[in-house]
């Protein structure tokens, strides 16, 4: 059964299965903002390129501007909240192993979430 459904890998409103880790959420969400406004466009790539790089608080930082725009579909909301989950294990890890620039990725990443 489960390699009927993926492997168990949960599935959104979309059918398209949930990412795992920040390079997949990345690809997603590049794809989803392909035909974006320019600037919301180019933002996506911004922080797709900085999660594939490890730079969270950039990739944080863009993920907040796109976030905060106007006309922002189901599918692209989905792909922000799938790069936000994704980056966070990470960033934890990160933190535990000491990385004190994760940290400050982490509490902006507090913030994204709150609003």
């Amino acid at each position: 059964m489960l390699l009927l459904n993926g492997c168990g890998r949960s599935r959104d409103a979309s059918g398209e299965v949930a990412p795992r880790d920040p390079r997949e959420a990345a690809s997603r969400l590049q794809r989803v903002f392909e035909n974006a406004a320019p600037e919301v466009h180019q933002n996506a790539g911004i922080a797709g390129e900085a999660m594939r790089k490890g730079d969270y608080e950039r990739a944080v930082l863009a993920l907040q501007v796109i976030r905060s725009g106007t006309n922002i579909t189901l599918e692209q909301g989905l792909a922000i909240h799938y790069s936000v989950v994704a980056m966070e294990g990470k960033i934890i890890n990160a933190m535990e192993a000491g990385d004190e620039k994760a940290r400050g990725a982490y509490e902006l990443l507090k913030e994204l979430k709150r609003k």
